[in-house]
């Protein structure tokens, strides 16, 4: 009964921590929100700087995309930053 109990008690955590540890943020919810922070951060630039930041997209997108779905930072003031900077003050 007891190496039971042993084997029974391990799972159950697992199995709570697994089920806690999801996404907060829905990829559907995220996703419109990556690509209005791409169309900010691209307007009133330069042709070189949207091009750089149109080559840096690909590795940056999924990043992003992975911190929205965490739910540290504000959806709404994700979908509106202008830059960089401003990012930092969409975490909750």
């Amino acid at each position: 009964m007891k190496k039971l109990s042993f084997a029974i008690l391990p799972a159950l955590v697992l199995a709570v921590i697994v089920s806690c540890g999801g996404p907060k943020v829905s990829q559907a919810e995220c996703e419109p929100v990556v690509n209005d922070l791409f169309k900010n951060l691209t307007e009133g630039k330069s042709a070189e700087e949207i091009e750089k930041l149109n080559s840096l997209r690909p590795s940056l997108s999924p990043m992003l995309l992975k911190e929205c779905m965490s739910g540290k930072y504000e959806l709404g003031c994700l979908k509106s930053a202008k830059d960089i900077q401003a990012l930092a003050v969409c975490k909750k």
